[in-house]
Parts: C-alpha cells; structure tokens; sequence
C-alpha cells in the first residue's frame, strides 16, 4: 500500500458456541510499527464506520483493545482507522479475541507481511 493512504480495519466476532451469553469479552489487534492509528474520538473523521456497541475500548500506540458482551448467534463489527505512515515491510499480528475469565472461549485468526511503499 502507498505511504499516507488512509484505510481502516475491520474485525467480525459471532457466537457461534454452546453459550448463550458471553460477559468479558476481550477482542485485541495489534497493528505493524508502519501504521499509525487515527483516533476516531480525537478526530470527527470516520463517522460512517461504525464499530459494535461495547463496554469499553482501548487505544494504545500500536493496538485498540474492544472489551464487550456477546449473545448466542450475534455478530459485533469492530472498525479502527488506520494510516500507512512509514515505509517498509512490517509483520501485522494475528487478531486475539478470548473471554477474560474462561480459556476455553477463544479465537486467534492468522497474521501476515504487509509492504508500504
């Protein structure tokens, strides 16, 4: 991708399990040292991609942590603003997505290269 092009990410969780309700999810995404996150909160910007109502949510430098509840055959979307500042190659981790308190509830999805040019 070009070096300064605006985009954004989106992730879909579902409850596709045994539980009817899931309390304390926790969905993490960790973004590669090129990219810079655009803090939709700080910047009226994005207005149209709206993330999953959540209990709360966490920006950090180089990940946006989504804490939420999850019923039985739901489907949360969760978007984050990204910006490819840097040039490179750069490793995107895999998305983590768990249930704080039980470890049989997760679900990691792959990683990959990414290249800013």
């Amino acid at each position: 991708m070009k070096q300064g092009t605006d985009f954004y990410a989106e992730v879909k969780v579902k409850n596709t399990g045994i539980y009817v309700s899931l309390r304390n999810m926790a969905l993490s995404q960790i973004f590669p040292s090129g990219w810079e996150i655009i803090n939709s909160r700080l910047f009226d910007i994005g207005a149209e991609l709206k993330s999953s109502r959540v209990d709360y949510f966490d920006f950090r430098d180089d990940r946006v942590d989504f804490f939420f509840s999850l019923r039985h055959g739901e489907t949360k979307k969760f978007v984050v603003l990204l910006n490819a500042a840097y040039k490179g190659k750069f490793f995107i981790p895999s998305t983590h997505c768990s249930n704080m308190y039980n470890n049989d509830v997760k679900s990691v999805k792959g990683g990959g290269w990414v290249k800013v040019y």
